[in-house]
């Protein structure tokens, strides 16, 4: 199973695996290998592998998206990353990057580069798994570029469109 999880805004993606008793979770590249020595209400009790190592109690509450786990005299909250297939550029500048939320089809194209968008506007329809998404402007401006085409297939994450925020003089001029 993978999770995602953002810790004071930065990004992990763990991938946990548990056969048994013994769990392996791969995070930011490092295998982390423990055994589950008791499960209960808000309590998980581990013991990281080889067996040398002291047991580990964890204490955890989860909300909806937002998990808490306790440890050590430390808490940490979990939340699951907004899953809107938009980020920012790197740099604090006013694109916005949309990015594919799973592998798909780019079914059709909804507007060029170069048009003009209003917020929520459609811009691409994907498919997969018989199922329509639609990648919406994440904000009123300009088809910055188009990474896709018409029957192209997309991998989860890949970047379809950047969008270009209109200064205020540009919004006027258009409404």
């Amino acid at each position: 199973m993978i999770f995602r999880y953002q810790i004071a805004g930065r990004p992990y993606e763990i991938e946990f695996e548990r056969l048994g008793t013994h769990c392996r979770a791969l995070i930011d590249g490092e295998v982390h290998e423990f055994d589950i020595l008791e499960i209960g209400p808000g309590i998980i009790s581990l013991r990281g592998s080889p067996a040398s190592t002291r047991p580990v109690r964890l204490y955890w509450a989860a909300d909806q998206a937002t998990k808490w786990i306790s440890m050590d005299g430390c808490t940490y909250r979990l939340e699951k990353p907004a899953a809107t297939g938009v980020r920012r550029s790197a740099g604090g500048s006013n694109d916005q990057h949309l990015r594919a939320p799973m592998p798909a089809q780019v079914r059709q194209i909804e507007a060029g580069e170069g048009d003009i968008v209003a917020e929520g506007q459609p811009l691409l329809i994907l498919e997969a798994m018989k199922m329509e998404i639609r990648i919406s402007a994440p904000l009123p401006g300009r088809v910055k570029r188009l990474h896709v085409s018409t029957g192209q297939t997309v991998a989860k994450d890949e970047l379809l469109a950047e969008v270009e925020r209109l200064i205020h003089d540009q919004e006027d001029a258009i409404v």
